[in-house]
């Protein structure tokens, strides 16, 4: 469980680029009910969540909607073409489930729409012309970490990108990498792709 102070201090300060690896339950299918975001109005909501394990993706992207609006929308997209559910059908009923999750890149030269491209090819190229700007966000990574908890969690990059950001700037840290929920392939195949990386950690 999360203790409630730390959890309205996230969302408070990070509750726009962030969120948590839990979704509502699927109602027509296996990719519905992603962007369901009454899971976060349930009193008990910290009971649920966990801070041993940190999902990092690469950057936000423009459709994951108005954030603002709401927090915790990340990676719970209403964008039809988004594959979120993925990853939701990959964590269900895992240790894994109610874990935080975030973008390593958060704001680009202070502008957080600059941030939000949807090409992580294109951001990548982006960022390389722009090398401190992934300076500003480690910083602004490990604050995020240490409103979660006061231990060092487990980082799980979801892409090469986001692991190789987090491999070459951020020490003392466990670091996991799997595939990134947007790949090719059905929830079945990238749930058991994502499982050969997962159980690893166990292994250690």
């Amino acid at each position: 469980m999360i203790d409630i102070k730390r959890y309205n201090k996230l969302k408070e300060e990070y509750g726009h680029v962030s969120s948590w690896t839990i979704w509502g339950q699927p109602t027509t299918g296996v990719s519905s009910n992603i962007p369901d975001m009454s899971i976060f109005k349930d009193k008990n909501i910290c009971n649920k969540l966990n801070d041993k394990y940190v999902f990092v993706g690469l950057n936000g992207s423009s459709t994951h909607g108005n954030q603002d609006d709401e927090p915790w929308k990340n990676f719970h997209s209403s964008y039809e073409n988004q594959r979120d559910y993925k990853l939701r059908y990959a964590l269900t009923g895992s240790e894994f489930w109610g874990s935080y999750i975030t973008d390593i890149i958060k704001v680009f030269e202070g502008d957080r729409e600059e941030s939000k491209e949807v090409s992580s090819k294109k951001f990548m190229s982006k960022l390389r012309k722009h090398p401190k700007v992934v300076d500003e966000n480690i910083e602004i990574f490990k604050n995020e970490l240490s409103i979660l908890s006061d231990e060092k969690p487990i980082l799980i990059a979801i892409g090469n990108d986001s692991h190789n950001i987090l491999k070459n700037n951020l020490k003392g840290y466990e670091i996991h990498k799997i595939k990134h929920y947007s790949s090719w392939g059905g929830p079945e195949e990238y749930k058991k792709e994502v499982w050969e990386k997962l159980e690893k950690i166990f292994e250690e």
